[in-house]
């Protein structure tokens, strides 16, 4: 189980009837936020019998999708396996790549490493319209139709129940869906994460586990046990009341980094509306205490700092043999040194601490932020589930091709040659 620690911080102040209010307008609206329920969405059996299927026919996958979808696959393929995962001595996964831009350099380093041949790329679109995504695709597509005539096995494809090309697709290609009730980046417990995962040979099952037994918890009244809503009480005080506008995510584990990426757009995306919102920013343990410690203790005083650790590490190792102090040791003891500096000096300071990596405890993780979004959407008084600014960005790019490119609709055209 998640266990929080608070130094220097206060809670909004908050009466209990205001937290039951909370929880019974989250509650109401449970069958709206399919994240809360997702295992009702999920068919775990299809996700395995297709990576069985098709295991010994490929020795790549990479996945197609752009921009914050990414980030989850990349944040627990490094939390579980470390950052080094496709070059893994005996591993028993297949290589994983995820390209999440249309950089043609970015292009290149994928063609460089897989073997068009023996791919399987995945592509991943609610809508199924995104204009990144379908590039991906349509190159892909030429490139693997170059090399051989039975080019539809190299691809699958999830998209939303509601996607215009579902029909189409289901005709073709192995299908899965992202269920309507769940946004884009709250859909890390569907498909759109665990086939990439299933690939690797992660126990889907333990994320939906670990999520299924701390549910309770998040809808708890209780505050001291719903450490999803301590969090976001914590965050709102420090916003509201002391102008700290800023989270500091602080992971004394380097395999956590990535987690930290994703939720930077979790949070972003979803709380950043109406001239409102949380900043928050990621920090590297100890790395950053070499290079941000400064700026954090004497620069503008607008951070709550959240710091994250694992209480017992999968491995580790002595610095020599002759010296018993291990690095996990050192670790810790570089990040007491970092915590207590801030405290001294009245910094809001909060700890997270996992009991280890693994996929229960991460999915726990996971949901619990999701979980602290969803309290900051009814405290703030925003709608956490949408991203207008986004779309707008969409719908000007979108012009611009018009105007140089003429009808934008040959992507969608294209697809079905």
């Amino acid at each position: 189980m998640i266990q929080l620690d608070i130094w220097n911080t206060q809670l909004w102040s908050v009466s209990q009837e205001k937290v039951e209010q909370i929880i019974s307008t989250l509650t109401t609206k449970r069958d709206n936020l399919g994240f809360i329920d997702v295992e009702k969405y999920v068919d775990i059996q299809k996700i395995q019998d297709f990576v069985n299927d098709v295991r010994d026919d490929f020795d790549s996958i990479v996945i197609l999708w752009i921009g914050g979808s990414a980030l989850w696959t990349k944040a627990l393929l490094e939390s579980l396996y470390g950052k080094y995962y496709n070059e893994q001595k005996n591993k028993k996964w297949k290589n994983i790549y995820v390209l999440d831009n249309i950089d043609a350099d970015a292009i290149a380093d994928t063609l460089q490493v897989v073997n068009i041949r023996r791919t399987l790329f995945c592509f991943i679109s609610k809508s199924g319209s995104t204009i990144e995504t379908l590039s991906e695709y349509l190159f892909f597509r030429e490139q693997v139709q170059c090399v051989t005539a039975d080019w539809k096995k190299h691809f699958c494809f999830i998209v939303g129940k509601n996607c215009t090309m579902r029909k189409k697709l289901e005709e073709d290609f192995q299908c899965f869906y992202i269920p309507e009730n769940i946004g884009g980046r709250f859909s890390v417990f569907t498909a759109v994460w665990l086939l990439p995962l299933a690939f690797s040979g992660v126990n889907i099952s333990g994320f939906l586990e670990g999520i299924a037994e701390s549910r309770e918890n998040f809808l708890s009244s209780d505050i001291q046990k719903n450490t999803a809503l301590k969090l976001a009480l914590l965050q709102y005080h420090y916003y509201t009341k002391e102008h700290k506008n800023i989270t500091v995510f602080f992971p004394y584990s380097s395999r956590m980094f990535q987690v930290g990426e994703w939720y930077k757009q979790l949070m972003g995306e979803s709380i950043g509306k109406d001239k409102k919102g949380v900043t928050l920013t990621s920090s590297l343990g100890v790395t950053d205490q070499h290079s941000q410690l400064q700026l954090y203790q004497d620069g503008p005083q607008d951070k709550l700092f959240m710091f994250l650790d694992i209480l017992q590490s999968n491995t580790d190792y002595k610095v020599t043999k002759d010296i018993k102090l291990s690095f996990q040791k050192l670790l810790k003891i570089e990040k007491y040194g970092t915590m207590t500096s801030l405290k001294n000096e009245g910094h809001p300071v909060c700890n997270i601490s996992l009991p280890k990596l693994n996929e229960q405890n991460i999915g726990e993780l996971l949901y619990m932020f999701m979980f602290q979004i969803a309290y900051l959407w009814e405290l703030f008084e925003i709608n956490a589930f949408d991203q207008p600014w986004v779309e707008k960005s969409k719908i000007i790019t979108k012009q611009k091709l018009q105007e140089d490119f003429g009808d934008i609709d040959v992507f969608h055209k294209a697809f079905y040659y």
